[in-house]
């Protein structure tokens, strides 16, 4: 993810400088540019967000773009260590996505029973269901939320997003007798290790049921009372659109990212150099290559105002005819870049763009 992309680009960068290690987050004193202040933990850059955890059972998303350069910079040594999420979840490493390894159960053959992780993705994201099995309305939120908005999620954002649900006001048996009758499609957690997952028990409501969107350290994002279809819906609309932010090639999120980055490029570069930094790429490569085009190498040429001036194509005619150089051309203008960086101070550079293979 964007994360992922900051490491690796200040890592390979020769004779990058990096900054003293980070100590370990905590609670500080934020002021955003709208001049809201509040306390928070920086737990992640979430599209283009900064997520912060702000007490036990609370968490606050602030656009990039509100945090001035010097809390870019802070936020970024506070994370930068953090691992992105895993490709396997028994090497899970985000807070929650730990706790819930060994403790959740899920509905086979008409029973529940022990869930095996063992090779599923780390979900960036959890839904909780916080239900009642002697509620009415507990049953009608579990099955509004089986229908085709939880499966358009997993189809759309396969491996970032699991379910959890949790019966706290039940025993053992009748969360079993309801997560099989609704013959959830979702974990279920272990009522007998409930206790070691605070970061579910803790949001636990104080009505018969509810639902939640956690990050992976249980980070709180959204929440719903579920009352109805339509509160529901909403709840997956706003997770589908945040994780709809978070893909690379989103152009709304590419401003608040290159906002962030060349704050942060500045701190990190301010004895050396760094080339620049393609944040949001116009071009899309199934288009490109449905167009025939096979492959071309260019040079962009970028302001120290981020700023595109030139695009041009290093073997011309051999790999591009002119129409085509001519409309990819237009679109690299449009492309969102993190000027170069010279000891500090952004500067003119030039970024050399490949597409296909040889």
């Amino acid at each position: 993810m964007f994360r992922r992309l900051l490491l690796v680009l200040v890592a390979a960068v020769a004779g990058g400088a990096l900054l003293p290690p980070p100590a370990a987050a905590k609670m500080e004193k934020w002021t955003d540019l709208d001049g809201n202040r509040f306390r928070g933990e920086p737990i992640e850059i979430v599209g283009p967000f900064a997520l912060f955890r702000t007490g036990p059972h609370s968490g606050s998303r602030v656009p990039l773009h509100l945090l001035s350069p010097e809390d870019c910079v802070r936020f970024y040594e506070a994370v930068r260590d953090k691992p992105p999420r895993a490709a396997d979840w028994s090497q899970a490493t985000g807070s929650l996505s730990r706790e819930l390894l060994t403790r959740v159960q899920r509905v086979r053959d008409g029973r529940v029973v022990a869930a095996d992780l063992k090779g599923r993705p780390e979900p960036e994201f959890f839904i909780i269901f916080f239900g009642d099995s002697s509620e009415g309305k507990s049953w009608d939120m579990v099955g509004g939320s089986t229908g085709p908005q939880y499966w358009d999620l997993q189809k759309n954002h396969p491996g970032m997003v699991e379910a959890v649900f949790w019966a706290p006001r039940n025993i053992a048996a009748d969360q079993n007798k309801m997560a099989v009758s609704m013959n959830m499609p979702w974990l279920v957690l272990d009522p007998f290790e409930s206790l070691q997952v605070p970061l579910i028990t803790d949001l636990a409501p104080e009505g018969p049921f509810a639902l939640a969107v956690v990050s992976r350290d249980g980070v709180p994002l959204f929440n719903s009372g579920a009352e109805n279809e339509a509160a529901i819906k909403k709840v997956f609309a706003q997770l589908s659109h945040l994780i709809d932010l978070m893909r690379p090639g989103e152009p709304l999120s590419w401003k608040d990212r290159a906002y962030y980055l060349s704050a942060v490029q500045v701190a990190v570069h301010r004895s050396d150099k760094a080339v620049p930094v393609l944040v949001g790429d116009p071009l899309d490569p199934e288009a490109l290559m449905k167009a025939g085009v096979a492959h071309f190498d260019a040079k962009i040429t970028v302001a120290a105002s981020a700023k595109v001036l030139q695009v041009r194509f290093v073997n011309g005619e051999k790999d591009l005819k002119p129409e085509m150089a001519q409309a990819i051309g237009r679109a690299l203008l449009r492309a969102v870049f993190v000027p170069a960086v010279e000891n500090g101070k952004l500067v003119d550079g030039v970024y050399e763009y490949h597409f296909g293979t040889r």
